[in-house]
């Protein structure tokens, strides 16, 4: 008899064992619900038994490891893009991609198995603003125009549209309108444009229109040396995520591509200022921003190539052609 009893006893405890497990996964509050359908809206999703920051892995390669998350709406899902170091077992922490403007439920996976929609908000998602995300384009940062449309490298380029704030670089300050919103930073074709002056707090320019406004301009100096094109972007803390240009911001260049901007190398100085008809001569350009990224350089001369020797950042030397 005590053997049966055992043999009993012990599929009880792993029925039970398995059904807290499941249980103990749940979602009960997602921050903000609102957010920008450009992406870019750091949303906060609450609740226990996700998976840890510092979780073992054997397999670095496994797609179904840790924590992962689905916006989904009636017609489409999309993944948020989940930031492993600050999530932990009551938090996970995931960035949106753009989203057509919709209403969007959560379905989260802890190491590749779902959480049943019975443990997301009680069974009850679509009814609890709170469990939620509502992509809204009245929620999203906008670029109505930049200026000026072409510079060197490093030109401080000025943009106006809605900017919500005139914080940047805070972790107090509301933004004069009353918002709990800060710049969090701006790029310029992928390389960061500085919204400081060097070595100092003083800003190129951040302003709203006047009080209570959310509309404004913000100035940024472009970084980097690259020659070419050029597209504008910015994400604004809180629900209010990244930037969406409005069509008419951008221009068709002379090589059929969309860009806001468009920067140009610049020549200071030539020397020798006279030389042979015959050519040969040896010529230096002088200048900045002598950049080969897209394509090789070119120097014409009287219309005629001038065969390049050496080039650098700010010097080009180049052989004449004669001109018999």
């Amino acid at each position: 008899m005590r053997h049966v009893r055992r043999e009993l006893h012990l599929p009880l405890t792993v029925c039970i064992l398995l059904w807290s497990s499941a249980g103990a996964q749940r979602v009960n509050k997602v921050t903000p619900y609102v957010g920008s359908v450009n992406g870019g809206t750091k949303l906060t999703i609450e609740g226990q038994g996700f998976a840890q920051a510092n979780q073992f892995n054997l397999n670095a390669n496994d797609p179904n490891f840790g924590n992962s998350v689905t916006l989904v709406s009636r017609t489409r899902s999309v993944p948020c893009d989940v930031e492993k170091d600050s999530s932990h077992s009551n938090r996970i922490i995931c960035y949106t991609r753009a989203l057509p403007e919709d209403n969007y439920e959560f379905r989260v996976s802890v190491d590749g198995v779902p959480i049943p929609p019975s443990n997301i908000c009680y069974g009850y998602q679509w009814y609890y603003w709170w469990c939620m995300f509502y992509s809204r384009t009245y929620y999203t940062p906008s670029i109505q125009s930049i200026s000026p449309l072409s510079g060197p490298p490093g030109t401080v380029v000025t943009l106006r549209g809605r900017i919500y704030t005139d914080v940047y670089g805070s972790n107090t300050d509301k933004s004069s309108n009353g918002l709990d919103a800060r710049f969090l930073r701006a790029y310029m074709g992928g390389m960061p444009c500085e919204l400081l002056k060097p070595n100092s707090d003083e800003k190129y320019g951040l302003f709203l229109d006047y009080e209570g406004s959310q509309w404004g301009s913000m100035s940024c100096k472009m970084t980097g040396t690259y020659v070419g094109h050029h597209n504008l972007s910015y994400i604004i803390d809180g629900q209010f995520g990244r930037s969406l240009p409005d069509f008419g911001v951008f221009s068709i260049s002379a090589l059929n591509k969309l860009a806001m901007f468009q920067t140009y190398a610049e020549v200071t100085g030539v020397s020798p200022s006279e030389g042979s008809i015959l050519g040969g001569t040896l010529l230096t350009i002088q200048g900045h921003y002598f950049d080969e990224t897209d394509q090789p350089a070119m120097v014409l001369v009287g219309g005629r190539e001038c065969q390049i020797q050496k080039i650098s950042n700010e010097r080009i030397v180049c052989i004449t052609p004669g001109y018999e």
